[in-house]
């Protein structure tokens, strides 16, 4: 049998990110990093679901988005990720009051979405759950502005 991953990454169409968009990109970055640090043995799904709302929250605040964190479904809305196995949204799918044990594998998957400015950006990792903390099992995987900007400048 063989196990799902599921990833996404965002690319400007033309090679290169505008201002505006790198600004939403990273913002979408820090959060991912910040979450994926938060995963661990013992943590709540949904603890950790609400704090990257908050998280993106705050970027959307920054970004000029919103005013009130209360806004932030405007621009961000679904939750931060989702279990993986055989299936791509694995079997927990309605039950988001999971604690995290070695062995599990979870999708990251921030998003920020500003339809009015033709911007969409989701950044997708697949982690693994460890005794010690987590593997992100998709590090291997280009992310940043830059490194998304030289793999379109050499295809």
């Amino acid at each position: 049998k063989y196990y799902n991953g599921d990833i996404s990454r965002t690319f400007p169409i033309n090679g290169k990110f505008t201002e505006r968009q790198k600004e939403v990109y990273n913002a979408v970055l820090r959060v991912n990093e910040k979450v994926i640090k938060e995963m661990k043995p013992g943590v709540k799904f949904i603890d950790l679901n609400n704090k990257a709302k908050e998280w993106v929250a705050e970027e959307c605040i920054s970004l000029g988005l919103i005013s009130k964190k209360e806004d932030v479904s405007q621009f961000y809305y679904h939750s931060i990720g989702h279990s993986l196995g055989m299936d791509t949204h694995d079997i927990e799918l309605e039950n988001r009051d999971v604690t995290f044990e070695a062995g599990m594998v979870y999708t990251v998957e921030p998003g920020i979405y500003i339809e009015n400015e033709g911007i969409g950006i989701r950044i997708e990792d697949d982690i693994l759950i460890t005794d010690n903390g987590n593997e992100v099992l998709t590090k291997e995987m280009i992310k940043t502005v830059e490194e998304i900007e030289e793999f379109m400048a050499n295809r």
